[in-house]
């Protein structure tokens, strides 16, 4: 692989948390490719979507026992970069199906090459980036590289250590498939029932096809409480929405807050013919968090924040344990510092403790500078890349009830690039709160400080 497609990476530092600033934000002529949708991956039985166990599903790949080897490579300015190959025989039944790499964690920055061609490339650690790789595909074995910058004094066997923050991993979807996915669980207007909408959104890469979509909903107490199914045709490269919406009887008695958290399990599935092709498996809180300005509310109730910052710990289960501790301490709300794992949202709606989630921004090397583009912040080059980590962050978690409010990112000054996230933020979130401490008119509240 030639040294010009591989490490003009890291001359000019796109990691909005690093402390070296480029001159303009296309300085790297890469894309973000994180996804604007919930995050999740399909599985081929309802066992397993229940069970959320992907190591067990035929069509996911975990990539981390894949590596062959770790090359160390320099850019044509010097700049050191490890280029990181990975070979893998893809199973026959993944022929005839949409196979994505999905690559999250490690170096702020990343290529990606499959089989010698340059797929794209990702610039943001802590929220995903996913790449549709099946037209790069042949027949034998399928080779990725993944290409980031490393510290200078790095040796090959340095490299090759596990980073605890990476993920990499192959799944595959049928070519009519479950896109994306909505799910709200508010009370009804007379505030007796409990509305259920969801919306799926399918998508068809390879072909005009009809779909059945259905769904099921079960209470905390494993009752089914509704189920529905609905047939759409798919357009060749088009995307379409089903829509349902039902009443759910005896929801008001099972809201979910902090102090009681209450899930149904809601399934989602696909059917082509009699075939079943997929399955989702969602935990839903039903309830509703608002503000007025001073105070937030859970069900219209005043919550009593008692804040700790936390991030992730490396594995789900030693996470699941700190969060129960904190918990176990009286500390009802977290705060982290930048996007987490997706299980992280999980234990947090099935412990019962409230999320302050914030975008992965962090300049405060000169967020002190108010002048124009004297600081990122104040920058409209950056414009574009502030957006889309708010974006990111917000669309892949935004179903979990948790989330009580969204911060802009950590303190990084005030300026035109923060103005422009509350706007956008607050035309497509109505309820719960934006909140940024550096801000002036562009936070909503003032939340108390964490311990």
């Amino acid at each position: 692989m030639r040294k010009s497609i591989v490490c003009t990476l890291a001359v000019a530092m796109m990691a909005l948390c690093a402390e070296a600033q480029p001159k303009r934000a296309t300085e790297w002529g890469y894309e973000n490719v994180a996804p604007r949708r919930t995050e999740f991956i399909t599985y081929s039985t309802r066992n397993l979507a229940e069970k959320g166990d992907r190591t067990a599903e035929r069509y996911y790949i975990n990539l981390e026992y894949r590596l062959v080897d770790a090359v160390a490579i320099e850019s044509d300015k010097g700049t050191p970069c490890v280029q990181r190959n990975y070979e893998v025989d893809l199973p026959i039944a993944w022929r005839d199906r949409d196979v994505f790499l999905h690559t999250e964690g490690g170096a702020a920055e990343r290529a990606v090459y499959v089989n010698g061609k340059k797929v794209g490339a990702s610039r943001d650690d802590r929220i995903p980036s996913e790449f549709l790789i099946s037209s790069y595909l042949g027949d034998g074995t399928t080779k990725i590289s993944i290409v980031s910058p490393v510290e200078p004094d790095l040796r090959p066997a340095d490299m090759v250590a596990p980073n605890p923050t990476e993920v990499l991993f192959l799944y595959s979807q049928p070519p009519v498939r479950i896109h994306d996915v909505l799910v709200r669980a508010v009370p009804d207007e007379g505030g007796k029932h409990g509305v259920l909408q969801i919306d799926v959104v399918v998508s068809s890469s390879r072909r005009t096809e009809s779909l059945s979509v259905g769904y099921d909903i079960y209470s905390p107490e494993k009752e089914l409480k509704y189920y529905d199914l609905r047939e759409i045709e798919i357009p060749y490269g088009k995307t379409d929405t089903v829509h349902f919406r039902t009443n759910i009887y005896g929801a008001m008695e099972r809201l979910w807050s902090a102090e009681s958290p209450k899930l149904y399990d809601v399934t989602i599935y696909t059917k082509r013919g009699r075939i079943m092709t997929e399955y989702l498996n969602l935990k839903v809180g039903f309830g509703q968090t608002t503000y007025d300005g001073e105070n937030i509310y859970r069900n219209g109730k005043p919550i009593k924040i008692a804040p700790v910052r936390y991030n992730s710990a490396s594995t789900r289960k030693q996470t699941e344990a700190d969060i129960k501790h904190l918990k176990a301490e009286k500390y009802n709300t977290i705060y982290v510092s930048y996007p987490q794992p997706w299980w992280f949202y999980d234990i947090c709606d099935s412990v019962g403790v409230y999320v302050v989630e914030q975008a992965n921004i962090n300049t405060d090397a000169k967020g002190g500078d108010v002048s124009r583009r004297g600081s990122l912040t104040n920058n409209p080059q950056w414009l574009g890349e502030f957006l889309e980590r708010q974006k990111a962050a917000y669309y892949r978690t935004r179903i979990h009830p948790c989330i009580i409010a969204w911060s802009l990112g950590a303190p990084s000054g005030g300026g035109y690039n923060m103005y422009k996230c509350y706007e956008w933020f607050k035309s497509v979130e109505s309820e719960r709160p934006v909140v940024y401490r550096d801000g002036d008119w562009n936070t909503d509240i003032t939340l108390p400080d964490e311990h």
